[in-house]
């Protein structure tokens, strides 16, 4: 009976030998990671700060909160530094949701801002990075109005005003390519109202007016498609064999009666603005290309 106590005392003490040491070595790993990662910092590696700043997470237990905000803090340039944009954004989306009014977070909010664009894609594609980029530039502004970022948070709301109305431009131009006139005369609209020093208002105010004399052409092309499918619709409620049926054919060919008259509603109020329109626009410009070009429309 004595050994097995002896025993027991004996594998206690090894255990808890162990685990001592185990506490040890982490508290010693977690020194390393952090020294060297902060010296990776300094001279500008920043591959090798993010390797050992993560590391050093791991063993968190050791570090005071003053040392883990400035570990998240230097991982966040770390990655901003490194081009590495979408880790920065969420090293530093997670640094101002745990240090909001800490006296860094006016640099990290500048830098996260410039991230948001610098992942924003080109005017062909999805802006909703470039979206994010204003509304959080504009919050900034707010927040911190003598801020020494103040200019480059500006310039940065600038750029990306410029980039959505390229973006809208493009899909006005892409509308009116394949012949949706009227999308495409409500796209060129709303630049005018939302971005008129990000474009060219000369050209724009054109295909706006252009888009709206040729709704009349969609009109024609979507009033064809409307009649051949009344036709059709005319034929099956002839072919109904029940009255469940014949209400439903009905119903169809009245909504497609419906579209026919608000297509021609659309034609000629579309037409009547742009005829409008065209006066402002020789006022403004004088009889340039572009307004001979809406004379010869117009005329049709």
């Amino acid at each position: 009976m004595k050994d097995k106590w002896l025993s027991f005392f004996l594998a206690f003490l090894l255990v808890f030998s162990c685990a001592k040491v185990t506490e040890e070595k982490r508290a010693q790993l977690a020194i390393e990671y952090y020294t060297e990662g902060m010296r990776a910092f300094a001279n500008r590696d920043y591959k090798k700060a993010i390797e050992k700043l993560k590391e050093s997470l791991k063993y968190l237990e050791n570090f005071t909160p003053s040392q883990i905000k400035e570990i998240k803090m230097t991982l966040s340039e770390s990655y901003y530094l490194d081009k590495d944009y979408i880790n920065a954004i969420v090293y530093m989306e997670d640094f101002l949701f745990n240090y909001p009014e800490a006296r860094e977070s006016e640099k990290i909010y500048y830098l996260l801002i410039d991230s948001y664009m610098k992942v924003a894609p080109d005017a062909y594609r999805d802006q909703s990075y470039t979206y994010v980029a204003i509304e959080k530039a504009k919050d900034f502004l707010n927040k911190y109005p003598e801020s020494p970022y103040k200019d480059k948070v500006l310039e940065i709301i600038e750029k990306a005003e410029k980039k959505l109305a390229d973006h809208e431009y493009l899909i006005g131009k892409f509308y009116e390519d394949y012949g949706f006139y009227y999308s495409a005369s409500l796209r060129y609209r709303d630049l005018l109202i939302n971005y008129p020093e990000q474009v060219s208002q000369a050209e724009v105010f054109y295909r706006y007016i252009r888009s709206l004399l040729l709704v009349e052409k969609q009109a024609e092309k979507r009033k064809k498609a409307y009649k051949s499918w009344i036709e059709e619709a005319k034929k099956s409620l002839k072919e109904a064999k029940t009255e469940e049926d014949r209400r439903a054919v009905e119903k169809r060919i009245a909504f497609l009666e419906e579209q026919i008259s608000r297509w021609d509603s659309l034609a000629k109020s579309s037409k009547e603005e742009g005829i409008r329109l065209m006066q402002r626009y020789k006022e403004l410009y004088g009889e340039n290309t572009y307004y001979r070009e809406l004379e010869r429309l117009a005329e049709k």
